[in-house]
């Protein structure tokens, strides 16, 4: 049986994860431990600290996973959010981490704190899930604006309205990118999809001849191109071989990674975007600037990050 563990904050976006989980089943999970941590480093999460209120939410949540087909168990621990879905990995064997590309206490940023260490130091497979960047708030009335003498009363009502958190899309696998460089981590990624997903109807994989690395060997691009097409041919004829339902196309770009890709992400609609990583071990100014970790902080996907294993 395979596992993933869901980090959950309790926030509407960790609601709205759960409510659309039973997309993860396209990566053949069957068990979901929903792992929920009081965050040691947040002082506004001690301060809004409930523990039957918690519980309350944690068996909710629970029902929802069950009633998707899941088994479902419930961790509630202390500690550093990305160091505790870590040990939770080892504990349990899991194959996959879901977390929010943003939240209430962990991700107040594109891509927040504990997001950037779980993809920092995971040894399994992280899917991030992305939310819709509009944000809809009530717009306050013009006429309470100009009297100011309700403006506290403007600020407090202001601050008890909460934004529509939605996710950004609701079905993962219809429009998929894969990258790749040929390296072993990008051959490490597609074998990873080939084998582990089920259903997917189209595929897209990208390869981008960075301008910066072949800046001096320019005169060669059109050699670089024909051997790199070949590469990509051998690519999409052996995810046919596994998915003759998909339709793959290959493209190859030009440019600056990290910019292009996730231009062709939001311009495509693109609904998942499958990239390699080394996981743990980096080069700390290798990993903080590497297309992958770039493309997720950017991308408007969802994003799974696939680490490197000699297993597959």
């Amino acid at each position: 049986m395979k596992t993933a563990i869901l980090g959950t904050d309790l926030s509407v976006a960790s609601d709205r994860i759960i409510e659309n989980s039973v997309e993860f089943k396209l990566f053949g999970i069957r068990k979901i431990i929903l792992v929920y941590v009081l965050n040691l480093r947040s002082t506004e999460d001690f301060a809004e600290y409930n523990m039957d209120t918690a519980q309350d939410e944690l068996d909710r949540q629970k029902k929802l996973l069950i009633s998707h087909g899941y088994e479902t168990e419930v961790k509630t621990v202390m500690g550093v959010p990305a160091i505790e879905l870590m040990r939770q990995v080892k504990i349990n064997q899991a194959e996959l981490v879901i977390i929010g590309s943003r939240g209430h206490s962990w991700s107040k940023q594109t891509l927040g704190a504990t997001a950037s260490e779980v993809l920092h130091n995971m040894k399994c497979p992280v899917l991030l899930m992305a939310f819709d960047k509009e944000t809809q708030v009530k717009q306050p009335d013009d006429t309470l604006l100009e009297d100011l003498r309700h403006y506290e009363k403007f600020i407090s009502q202001f601050k008890q309205q909460k934004p529509k958190i939605e996710l950004l899309y609701k079905n993962i696998n219809p429009n998929i990118l894969l990258t790749t460089d040929f390296s072993d981590f990008s051959e490490n990624a597609f074998q990873w999809l080939k084998n582990q997903m089920t259903s997917i109807p189209k595929l897209t994989i990208i390869h981008v001849q960075d301008a910066v690395k072949i800046k001096h060997l320019e005169n060669k691009l059109e050699e670089f191109n024909r051997i790199d097409t070949a590469r990509m041919e051998r690519l999409r004829d052996e995810f046919k071989l596994a998915h003759p339902e998909t339709e793959i196309n290959i493209l190859l770009e030009y440019g600056i990674p990290k910019q292009i890709i996730p231009q062709y992400i939001r311009v495509n609609q693109i609904t998942l975007t499958v990239m390699g990583s080394q996981g743990r071990g980096y080069i700390t100014e290798f990993f903080v600037g590497s297309v992958s970790l770039r493309v997720a902080r950017q991308a408007d996907s969802n994003v799974l990050i696939i680490p490197y294993s000699k297993k597959l």
